[in-house]
């Protein structure tokens, strides 16, 4: 099943790869089941080695797993759009009752915001009740689906806080995808201290990653500890606003689409 040139990109051949795209020469015996038995082991243990990899890094060495990849170190990691994707979803699935992103109907209908819940009874034709679900249920949804827009934003924060480092904006988007990752299971394991209270959860979040803020600006932006300090927790607020934004967002498109 040789050939004389590349079947991906035309090249002359000389030997098994392609020296232009890399490509292997398709062989008989790639089609056995030992070689196909093999194919799937080792794309299952690489697989796990990099999610393993990745999220020891992400979790205990905060900041380097951002600098791995802008140095160039990629290949043992995830891409930073799977990290935040897994992360994403973990957190929604485990905390299916989490409230972080949005506003409950409960709050959000009986928060003297002006709705005209009235008027959206009859365009909807339901009950109280039926709105009201409809509401969590839409709003749920909508917070998990475009949650991805509080990266460009919080990108902008550390380019206007950096700007003297000189990184471009897609470098600050690879640690914003990191760090929001980081928040996400931060959330999940707030869960292991849920039993003293809303309150301590609230504080164990915010610590926890005001912490990891300091070590991680510090590793990806090599800047003094003192002004490292300063800037994770000017970062800290700037993100607890940017998410308060965002609950408002999702809750008032929710109350429109429903």
């Amino acid at each position: 099943m040789n050939s004389a040139s590349c079947k991906n990109c035309n090249q002359p051949l000389i030997g098994k790869f392609c020296h232009n795209c890399g490509e292997k020469v398709v062989e008989k015996t790639d089609f056995s089941l030992k070689t196909l038995f093999h194919q799937l082991v080792d794309g299952l243990f690489n697989i796990d080695s990099k999610v393993y990899q990745t999220f020891i890094y992400l979790l205990f060495k905060p900041g380097k797993l951002t600098t791995n990849y802008l140095d160039g170190i990629r290949k043992p990691f995830m891409k930073p759009i799977q990290v935040f994707l897994i992360s994403n979803v973990l957190f929604f699935l485990l905390l299916t009752q989490a409230d972080i992103l949005r506003i409950p109907a409960k709050y959000y209908f009986n928060s003297g915001r002006g709705l005209n819940i009235e008027t959206k009874l009859l365009q909807t034709e339901s009950t109280q009740a039926e709105l009201l679900q409809a509401y969590d249920g839409l709003s749920a949804n909508l917070s998990k689906s475009i949650v991805i827009i509080i990266v460009p934003v919080l990108a902008l924060v550390f380019w206007i806080l950096f700007y003297k480092n000189h990184f471009l904006f897609g470098m600050h988007l690879i640690f914003a995808m990191h760090y929001l990752s980081f928040f996400f299971i931060s959330c999940l394991l707030a869960i292991s201290v849920v039993s003293l209270g809303n309150r301590a959860v609230q504080v164990f979040i915010v610590l926890v990653n005001f912490i990891y803020l300091f070590f991680a600006l510090k590793h990806v932006y090599k800047s003094k500890q003192a002004m490292v300090f300063f800037k994770a927790l000017v970062i800290l607020l700037a993100f607890v606003g940017i998410t308060a934004l965002y609950r408002e967002f999702i809750s008032y498109l929710s109350y429109k689409l429903v």
